[in-house]
């Protein structure tokens, strides 16, 4: 099931931890929605073992113990990301759920914004292929040994997404793209560059200046550009849709998001599902100007 933010609201992530019934494993950037909150709780309270992991300091978060101490509070077990996740510039940035029988996974922060003001795309899959990929990415991660590349045949995982991402928008024709922050990984810009004409871009009106400046370069040479005014929707996704699927996860255009993070996303061909994103693509195209906010 593909689920769209705001429109589907928080209903679909407490219905998801609600069906757990043995385990949760959830490795999300930010989780501070008392709504979540109270879920896992109850998970915790139905005996389900329930794991958390976090990243330790996430940007615009004071990463206080107090925080994680909320966590601990519902009963589940709570850890940091390994270390290699926790540097200056790089983050545990990974924004998924994994269960039994179940996986959500996606753009969306467990947060209060995701659900009530931003654009985001959360799927969720019973294929157990992509359920036991997500596992062994947690797993790994949680005892802070190496993941593998198994879970990379099902998913888009950073670190080393970026061929992945590069490929996925050269090798197809019109390519349309939602997506908070337009980066500085040189060889996604160029791939971009490249698609001219052929390439719809959608990115939020507050976009940094650095951005701005790498939007400027595709606009000279063709790409079409518009800014989603953030008092109306802010543009949180992070979407690639071509040819007849869809790319949707956790990974920014940025060389650390792409080579050094810990990101999770997902390519998806199920025709709904590619029919629902880009008609919701569409609808935002309409809504989004032509020009940056001043």
């Amino acid at each position: 099931m593909l689920y769209i933010e705001p429109e589907d609201g928080i209903r679909p992530v407490l219905d998801f931890i609600g069906k757990c019934e043995k385990s949760l494993s959830i490795n999300c950037y930010l989780i501070d929605d008392p709504n979540v909150i109270t879920e896992i709780r109850k998970a915790v309270e139905r005996k389900v073992k329930v794991r958390i992991m976090v990243d330790g300091k996430p940007y615009g978060g004071d990463g206080s113990k107090g925080e994680l101490d909320v966590l601990k509070g519902t009963g589940a077990s709570v850890k940091i990301a390994p270390r290699r996740f926790e540097g200056k510039t790089t983050f545990d940035h990974a924004k998924y759920m994994v269960s039994e029988r179940h996986a959500e996974i996606g753009t969306a922060n467990l947060t209060e914004a995701a659900f009530l003001k931003n654009r985001e795309y959360i799927y969720e899959t019973d294929h157990k292929k992509v359920i036991n990929s997500l596992q062994t990415i947690f797993d790994a991660d949680w005892k802070g040994t190496e993941a593998g590349s198994l879970p990379r045949t099902d998913l888009v995982v950073s670190p080393g997404s970026e061929p992945a991402i590069a490929s996925f928008i050269r090798d197809h024709g019109k390519v349309f793209i939602e997506t908070e922050e337009m980066g500085d990984d040189r060889i996604v810009l160029d791939v971009l560059k490249n698609k001219g004409k052929k390439l719809r871009i959608i990115v939020p009106d507050t976009v940094s200046g650095g951005d701005l400046k790498n939007l400027k370069e595709l606009e000279e040479h063709g790409v079409n550009i518009k800014y989603m005014p953030a008092n109306k929707l802010y543009m949180h996704a992070k979407i690639i849709i071509a040819g007849n699927g869809f790319f949707m996860g956790s990974e920014n255009f940025s060389t650390s998001s792409l080579n050094h993070n810990r990101e999770v996303g997902i390519i998806i061909k199920k025709r709904r599902w590619v029919k629902m994103a880009r008609k919701r693509f569409n609808n935002d195209w309409k809504v989004a100007s032509a020009k940056v906010k001043s």
